[in-house]
């Protein structure tokens, strides 16, 4: 089941949205709703989802009671240890067996020696990553910390930790709503009227603007790098930046709205990455939740302790975006894609480290970098440079991968895919005008364009609303019941 399921929108939503709201007001009680749905939920993707994530929460809560409880450093390492080793176990006995099996038995190959390891394949659970994550900061939090008590219920903290609309694909929760369900929650004009916005927005990114561009665009070229002329590459790989921005943006908008409508909100995901002008600015817009998870628990902790990463903020971006590519999953082109964003931001922070010296030595290079010719110039290489570095990110192999980028350049094909004639081309333009609308309007400058549209009479926006419902009947593809980000 998923999001725009006909079966989650009349019936599974609906009934929890009711039974939460409907019983009595008190947070035993509504959490209690949460936890039921969201199992529920998980059972629909798989039983081995509802399996994983019952043992995760009892030996996480379990954990967290004891760093409660637990004051001698050596134990609460040891507790910390048993929550890190049985996260991160998971995600390797499902996520890595059979990729760590073939590489290991490639190397024999490649040394003459006979392959050996059985390659195992498990069914992945839907969002195993991103829940491990949750669970893994909040333990971490408890230890170091200690920004929150722990949970005062098994129940409360298995709310947090199955939380539907975060389960498939994020935003990876923190601690800190533990506090917001510990009180009862009370529904408010305010958050329905936030939550059905986010959620109309999200289903036009992830069902119109991510659908149209991959279907009629990166999907063909991608597949057949052949068959299509230079253009048609760069088309199509600036394509895959909004097709997965569409998807991703799209589905953390239809969770946070969702989570507005129960009265949590969730984490903010994205923030306009498509105006960054720098490489840290990217990645402090894009896959918020993933980004300040690993640069909070990873990133600062080892360049600012006393091991032997103390002080190495190269060598720290390097490694912690290597893990994030090992992150997304079980793929070597993931891994590059990691060194190329670590390697970038090396070379980010090197160059405004000698900037920030010629500032210094003479202020006309403080003027220099505020100058309009300046500001658009770091925001076409930000933007060439992050699109570049999709091409392993939608790639499976390095095969693939010198394939589509050698056309990037020259290519034995010509012309461009078939973009299903006039309403192809009327979507796609739609799709692309839908993009930078967003942009434009989601900026503070726009504000009082949207309290103009608020403003306007319920029935006139009523109206408006029924004209965008009725263009994406017409010119929606039939929507995949799968996000892009579920793999990972």
């Amino acid at each position: 089941m998923s999001f725009t399921s006909l079966e989650f929108l009349l019936v599974f939503l609906p009934a929890a949205f009711a039974a939460h709201w409907l019983g009595p007001r008190r947070a035993g009680w509504q959490n209690a709703v949460l936890l039921v749905a969201s199992l529920a939920f998980a059972w629909t993707h798989s039983t081995w989802l509802v399996a994983s994530l019952a043992a995760g929460v009892v030996v996480d809560f379990l954990v967290l009671r004891g760093l409660a409880i637990q004051d001698a450093p050596r134990h609460r390492r040891l507790l910390l240890a048993l929550s890190v080793v049985t996260g991160v176990g998971q995600l390797v006995v499902f996520k890595y067996t059979g990729f760590l099996a073939t590489t290991v038995n490639d190397g024999l190959a490649a040394l003459g020696q006979p392959r050996t390891l059985p390659v195992v394949s498990l069914a992945l659970p839907v969002g195993l990553s991103y829940w491990t994550l949750s669970k893994l900061g909040v333990a971490i939090d408890a230890y170091y910390r200690r920004t929150t008590q722990p949970p005062p219920s098994l129940l409360q903290y298995a709310a947090l930790v199955t939380f539907f609309p975060a389960l498939v694909a994020g935003p990876v929760l923190r601690s800190g709503l533990l506090a917001r369900l510990a009180a009862p929650r009370a529904l408010t004009p305010q958050d329905v009227h936030s939550g059905a916005g986010l959620f109309l927005l999200g289903a036009v990114g992830k069902g119109f603007v991510s659908a149209v561009i991959g279907e009629r665009l990166v999907g063909p070229v991608f597949q057949s790098p052949d068959a299509f002329g230079v253009l048609a590459h760069w088309l199509a790989v600036g394509g895959y930046a909004i097709q997965i921005f569409g998807d991703f943006a799209g589905y953390s908008a239809m969770a946070i709205g969702v989570g507005l409508l129960f009265g949590l909100r969730l984490p903010d995901n994205f923030n306009l990455p498509f105006l960054s002008r720098s490489m840290p600015e990217v990645w402090r817009r894009w896959h918020m939740s993933l980004n300040g998870w690993l640069f909070d628990f990873l990133y600062t902790p080892a360049i600012t302790g006393q091991g032997w990463l103390r002080g190495r903020l190269d060598l720290g971006f390097v490694l912690v975006f290597l893990l994030s590519g090992f992150w997304h999953g079980a793929r070597w082109t993931y891994v590059l894609w990691g060194l190329l964003n670590g390697l970038l931001l090396v070379a980010h922070r090197r160059y405004d480290e000698w900037y920030r010296g010629q500032c210094r030595k003479d202020r006309a290079w403080v003027a220099r970098r505020k100058s309009t010719p300046y500001q658009l110039g770091a925001w076409a290489l930000t933007q060439l440079a992050f699109v570049l570095t999709l091409v392993p990110f939608g790639t499976a192999t390095f095969t693939e991968m010198a394939r589509f980028s050698r056309g990037l350049l020259t290519s034995p094909g010509a012309g461009l895919p078939p973009l299903g004639g006039p309403n192809g081309l009327v979507a796609l333009a739609a799709a692309v005008g839908l993009l930078g609308a967003y942009h434009v309007l989601a900026r503070p400058e726009a504000q009082a364009w949207k309290e103009r549209l608020f403003a306007l009479p319920a029935p006139v926006r009523g109206v408006l609303y029924g004209l965008l419902f009725v263009f994406l009947l017409l010119f929606m593809p039939l929507s995949q019941g799968t996000f892009i980000y579920a793999q990972f």
